[in-house]
């Protein structure tokens, strides 16, 4: 088992990595918490694989209750989260609970925005079980919920106790879950590491093949990359935004597919197409680094509606993203592979015909 340690002002946690880890949790969350009462919030499916690995060395002593909320992106929304406050308090927890996330992203926001605000804040543990998750939503404490106006538009940082990330558990998962894990990989690598985006290349379609070595590897790397960032800019108030990476434009793509047609990380794939597209035609992207970006991209496959994409539509969504400011969009570019910059766009014009890429 690999360990980092995030290290905050106001706190520190580790991050576990490693492999066939899921039955020694209830030992590592002992340890950890002391906890009297755990809520563990998963869906169906999650659950029915994994919840009787993570619970079978629980203590008698801890009262343990089971949430199940529903799978995908309509989990993330006011009226879920009031039926889990409902839950919680019909089930009597106290301000001494730990909340547990099951799950991937969706579970891992609901679930911490949960226990950033039940009683004002009880203690949360974070056991990711998908590539995108645990290399990237599980680490840094941003939570949230969905608006019909926009993604995660209602939320709260809410920094775990640990972070524990089984990535024997990603060679169950489907082929495309491993694709959306990939698209926030495959960030770190055009951003911050030009050596990563180098093993990349190379062990590509070993992680698409889901070699457990070459999983953990990455697991471990990315997650590296994610803490070093947070501990610099918890709240996000500027480095931290170098993270959405192609997300500007992929939130439009997600919101116009109505959050189902598309996964998050797929619609993130086609977002860093887009911002490596717009950097190529108005900023510092060499034609080198960008065939090598779009090749890495283009190994990745996605299934999607083209006929969906309406550079009208599409442009007009970005507006209803979170980095926007002044009512203008902000993007976050590459230009040169490993290194990323900020940019205000100046005239709405020039993203329309970035759209003409995913045609």
């Amino acid at each position: 088992m690999k360990k980092i340690n995030l290290k905050l002002a106001h706190t520190s946690y580790p991050i576990f990595i490693g492999a066939d880890m899921l039955r020694d949790f209830a030992i590592m969350l002992e340890e950890r918490s002391a906890a009297r009462q755990v809520a563990v919030i998963s869906n169906e499916k999650v659950f029915g694989l994994y919840g009787k690995a993570l619970l079978s060395a629980f203590s008698p002593k801890i009262k343990t209750e089971i949430y199940l909320a529903p799978d995908g992106e309509q989990a993330k929304s006011l009226a879920e989260t009031g039926r889990i406050y409902t839950w919680m308090l019909e089930n009597k927890f106290e301000r001494d609970a730990v909340v547990v996330a099951l799950g991937g992203g969706v579970s891992g926001d609901l679930a911490g925005f949960i226990a950033a605000t039940f009683l004002r804040g009880v203690r949360f543990v974070q056991v990711p079980t998908t590539l995108l998750a645990q290399v990237d939503s599980s680490i840094g404490g941003k939570t949230g919920v969905n608006h019909p106006l926009g993604k995660n538009l209602i939320g709260a940082f809410k920094q775990p106790e640990f972070v524990y990330s089984d990535a024997a558990v990603l060679q169950t998962l489907d082929d495309d879950e491993i694709r959306c894990g990939l698209g926030e990989v495959v960030k770190y690598g055009f951003i911050l590491n030009a050596d990563f985006f180098g093993w990349l290349e190379q062990n590509l379609d070993k992680l698409l093949a889901k070699d457990g070595l070459a999983l953990q590897e990455a697991v471990y790397i990315s997650s590296k990359e994610k803490t070093q960032i947070v501990e610099k800019d918890e709240k996000e108030s500027r480095l931290r935004m170098a993270l959405n990476f192609g997300h500007t434009f992929a939130h439009a793509l997600e919101r116009e597919f109505s959050y189902s047609g598309i996964k998050h990380g797929e619609a993130v794939i086609l977002g860093m197409k887009c911002a490596l597209y717009y950097e190529k035609k108005y900023g510092n992207l060499n034609e080198s680094d960008y065939q090598r970006g779009i090749s890495l991209l283009d190994r990745i496959p996605v299934k999607y509606d083209t006929h969906k994409i309406d550079a009208q539509k599409l442009t007009n969504y970005m507006f209803f993203d979170k980095k926007v400011k002044n009512g203008q969009i902000r993007l976050v570019l590459t230009p040169q592979i490993g290194a990323f910059r900020f940019d205000t766009v100046d005239n709405i014009e020039k993203i329309k015909p970035i759209w003409e890429i995913l045609k």
